[in-house]
């Protein structure tokens, strides 16, 4: 899952994804004990190695922002 340039940053998918996968932008993330850049710092992003593809995250987006990769 991947989220777009459309993504307006309002956080609603961060607190649905039972994964932890979804950050704000500019935060960095731990994956394997291993620190992590943050892949955007335009907007909200997931990180690829702990999304799980689960899709809750596509339900609460208020702008459709959310694809498959």
């Amino acid at each position: 899952m991947v989220i777009t340039e459309d993504c307006i940053s309002c956080a609603a998918c961060v607190d649905e994804c039972d994964s932890n996968a979804i950050f704000n932008a500019g935060e960095q993330y731990s994956f394997n004990g291993d620190s992590k850049p943050a892949v955007s710092d335009d907007h909200t992003y997931i990180a690829p190695e702990l999304c799980n593809d689960c899709k809750s995250c596509v339900e609460v987006c208020a702008v459709d922002a959310i694809v498959e990769a």
